[in-house]
């Protein structure tokens, strides 16, 4: 089974939408553009160890779904072996609901991280830290948690 998270967040979608597609930076890590809000627009995602994985956007259903497809995969760790590139051509998904006062519930899906994978627990571990706890964080408080590593 993909990997999947739902949290709920108090805050609008508008604000959800905008962090997902330009403040990747301030929940999830360093990226080399803004701008992922546009079908067919890419951007990387900088980590440790050399770590780079390249996403396309291909789906943008404004304020309510998200898609990124990963182009180019080199995940690097010390502990694992065989991981470098098991994120190519999954697909991350986005999917945000208005519950009303102000509250959204945020879906999360990383199709093809599989418990099968070496990197599974590890990206368990990340996406639960970096989607329901540092995304939470930013859109309810302003500052997230993310992981800027030096360039």
């Amino acid at each position: 089974m993909d990997f999947q998270k739902t949290i709920k967040v108090k805050t609008t979608k508008e604000k959800a939408f905008t962090a997902v597609t330009q403040e990747i930076n301030k929940w999830w890590g360093n990226v080399d553009t803004d701008q992922a809000n546009e079908i067919g627009n890419e951007f990387s995602i900088y980590f440790e160890n050399n770590t780079e994985w390249r996403f396309t956007i291909t789906k943008l259903n404004k304020f309510n779904e998200v898609h990124w497809k990963c182009i180019y995969a080199n995940h690097t760790s010390g502990d694992l072996n065989g991981i470098t590139d098991e994120w190519l051509n999954s697909e991350v998904i986005f999917e945000f609901k208005d519950l009303g006062n102000d509250e959204v519930e945020l879906f999360f899906k990383h199709k093809g991280l599989t418990p099968e994978l070496n990197c599974y627990q590890m990206c368990d571990a990340g996406w639960t830290h970096f989607f329901a706890n540092s995304l939470k964080q930013y859109l309810e408080t302003g500052k997230g948690a993310p992981n800027l590593v030096k360039q």
